[in-house]
């Protein structure tokens, strides 16, 4: 067991809410794998109250492995001989693990705790501590990814995305051969002219030597100019490519994803494609140049004189030095800056979407503070670097003056022995000019580099999610739908529901009523295949999994009017349709046959009002009207309606109430509320959720016969 390279791997000091995904991430890293901390508290449901061993087996199995969580005792843990992480009952009560990476005769039990790092326990120490007796056994599967063949996808991805450029880069990089070449003309010039020209007092040679400088001043300016246009096309197209690559990956990502992730947080990984691609720029152009002017200028050193050149040679390891021995804490400082400036981007998004609440509750003087706090930490962490920057800048600069006085006295030695002449002497130090700022452009190269890279591995992360599976069977209408024992957690969480059976038909109008997070909206989500339920089946027309249906077909037959409507920029009609093309006869036959017309004549500009962002313009009633129409418009075959009626006034919701009668024979409805005195006259089956399950279901008259959730709201408004 190698002790140096658990050390390695072991996360430590960390929050005590963390261990256990701690513990997991140790175990990761044991078989060569790479998680991020944040991406492991995101699948595993921890809280600050930590994680539980539930949490850890779910994202566990996720991840690859062959999980089980069961107790045992230490002469089980002696024979395992494999990881395992021990859940412990601290003093305080709080949850607590550690992984157990084996046991030896000689040295005991080898353990990792992010709390104190790696040590040794004897058999009763353990014993002692490890009072619940509880594990959790992990095994790499085949579906485990190791870092070495993450590192291999990373790569394809991204030189997928580089392939349509390799023409523009190697145009780039002739052009920048070139540049170098003629970026020596002017010492070479300078030591025939003190040399050879001057001396001779030959005007015939001077104004050739002059007008033959000239033209190659001239191709090199021309070239640059030339390198630059290729440069920034190829930096458009990339950019282009990038961004949709990343929104498309973006779009298909699962909507739990969103759940847990910040508005701030995805936008500022988008603005990592400037980083990967001023690197791209620099690395194409910049550093062939640096590296052909480094190259050229130490052959033309060496060709004046082996010492000189043995010297710059010498010289030059002590630039990469400076630069690499810092570069861990350029890493570290470089990925702070970036997951500060995402906090910040999310908490000024988060402040400007919720202005109202601020406003009405007077608490200006709160977020004001707390986003001088956040941009304050965000200011704190790019000052930390550029401290480090500092200390480079200062440390390289001393040693560019040791070295430069050096040659100087080296050379000017070499004059006054009369070893080489004045000319050669001036050639020297222009080629040293040269030299010095390619070679400290190559050592400061690794900080964009590792800039670069860290905004490559966030923008990868996203895009390398396993997208929503789209493939499936094609069926063209809905007719029944089969909730079975449907059970459903969200992770590392309780049993939210458990055994729930529902049946929803065409022709029907059916409802869910319950407390507020007994799991209503969630039944709705489940069926919209937001998430992945536990148990159970949700069978379609007797045939089909849901599962089983390809994903679009089936979303083109739902339609869906959720708690939280969502209203894009543009206007009423941009709404409606979401970009679905369609003739204005058809939209207005659509809203009269439906009766919107009423609603819609009323906005200042009809159908053409703007909206505003986020509806800004429309009262909560107005809004949940053009959902209406937005999931009527599709023709479903079946519509869910998450309190689709609670913004609406009496009269627009017995519209909308009537609406739904008229529709039901072509459509399956089913009616998420808990707004019970509605349904009354329009529910054909009511199933009651409560105490995690369905406790009761059938129509208005036969729920209010025996005592439950719904009889009880009907007895309080006698």
């Amino acid at each position: 067991m190698n002790l140096k390279h658990l050390k390695k791997t072991h996360t430590q000091q960390l929050d005590q809410s963390d261990c256990g995904v701690a513990c997991l991430l140790s175990i990761i890293k044991f078989y060569n794998g790479n998680q991020s901390l944040e991406k492991l508290r995101e699948l595993s449901g921890t809280t600050k109250q930590g994680t539980t061993m539930l949490g850890l087996y779910q994202v566990a199995i996720q991840l690859g492995f062959t999980a089980e969580g069961c107790e045992a005792d230490i002469k089980a843990l002696i024979d395992h001989k494999q990881p395992v992480i021990l859940h412990l009952l601290l003093e305080d009560k709080l949850q607590h693990y550690i992984v157990c990476y084996g046991y030896t005769e000689k040295e005991g039990f080898l353990i990792g705790d992010p709390s104190k790092g790696i040590y040794f326990l004897t058999i009763n120490e353990l014993e002692k501590i490890w009072v619940s007796k509880t594990c959790l056994i992990l095994e790499p599967n085949e579906n485990f990814i190791t870092e070495k063949t993450d590192k291999k996808a990373q790569i394809k991805w991204f030189l997928d995305l580089l392939k349509e450029d390799y023409k523009l880069i190697w145009i780039s990089i002739l052009l920048g051969v070139f540049i170098a070449g003629l970026g020596m003309s002017m010492a070479l010039f300078s030591q025939k002219l003190i040399d050879d020209i001057l001396p001779s007092r030959n005007i015939k040679k001077l104004i050739s030597g002059i007008s033959l400088l000239t033209i190659l001043l001239l191709a090199r300016v021309a070239i640059a100019i030339l390198r630059q246009y290729f440069s920034l096309r190829q930096s458009k197209d990339f950019n282009n490519r990038i961004n949709n690559s990343f929104i498309s990956s973006l779009l298909h990502l699962p909507k739990s994803f969103f759940d847990s992730r910040k508005t701030g947080d995805l936008v500022a990984r988008l603005n990592d494609i400037q980083r990967i691609q001023s690197v791209i720029r620099m690395l194409s152009s910049t550093l062939i140049i640096d590296v052909l002017v480094a190259i050229i200028s130490l052959v033309f050193l060496f060709g004046y004189s082996w010492k000189l050149g043995l010297i710059s040679l010498l010289s030059l390891p002590i630039y990469f030095f400076i630069i690499y021995r810092n570069n861990k804490i350029i890493i570290e400082s470089q990925t702070e800056i970036m997951q500060s400036y995402a906090i910040n981007e999310s908490n000024y998004i988060n402040t400007i979407q919720g202005i109202s609440t601020i406003k009405n509750d007077n608490k200006q003087t709160v977020f004001k503070q707390l986003n001088e706090h956040i941009f304050a930490n965000y200011q704190e962490k790019i000052f930390n670097l550029g401290k480090i920057n500092i200390t480079l800048s200062w440390q390289s600069g001393l040693a560019s003056l040791i070295f430069s006085i050096s040659i100087l006295i080296y050379t000017s030695i070499q004059v006054f022995n009369k070893e080489i002449k004045m000319g050669e002497l001036m050639a020297i130090l222009g080629i040293v000019g040269s030299l010095l700022p390619s070679i400290a452009n190559l050592a400061l190269i690794s900080i964009p580099i590792n800039e670069a890279k860290i905004a490559f591995n966030r923008m990868y992360e996203f895009a390398s999610i396993k997208k929503e599976n789209e493939e499936g069977a094609e069926i063209s209408e809905i007719n029944k739908i089969s909730i079975q024992n449907l059970s459903f957690r969200f992770g590392g969480r309780t049993e939210l529901f458990h055994d729930l059976n529902i049946e929803i038909k065409k022709g029907r109008f059916t409802a869910i009523v319950g407390e507020s997070g007994s799991g209503k909206s969630t039944i709705g989500q489940i069926l919209q295949r937001f998430y992945s339920f536990e148990n159970g089946n949700i069978v379609i027309n007797d045939k089909y999994q849901l599962q089983e249906i390809g994903l679009k077909n089936y979303r083109d037959l739902l339609g869906v009017i959720p708690q939280e409507i969502t209203i894009f920029n543009g206007n009423v009609i941009d709404n409606i349709l979401l970009g679905t093309s369609d003739s204005p006869e058809n939209l207005l036959n659509f809203i009269q046959e439906y009766g919107f017309e009423h609603f819609f004549n009323q906005l200042p500009q009809g159908l053409a009002t703007i909206i505003g962002e986020q509806g800004i313009n429309l009262s909560g009633g107005q809004k949940q009207v053009i959902a209406l129409a937005r999931a009527l418009y599709k023709k479903p075959q079946f519509l869910i309606l998450d309190e689709a009626t609670s913004a609406m006034d009496r009269n627009t919701e017995n519209f909308t109430m009537n609406l739904f009668q008229k529709i039901k024979p072509n459509c399956a409805i089913l009616f998420i509320s808990h707004r019970l005195n509605i349904l009354k006259n329009t529910a054909d089956c009511i199933y009651i959720l409560e105490n995690k399950t369905i406790s009761n279901s059938g129509n208005h008259q036969e729920l209010i016969a025996s005592p439950n959730f719904y009889s009880d709201y009907w007895e309080e408004k006698k």
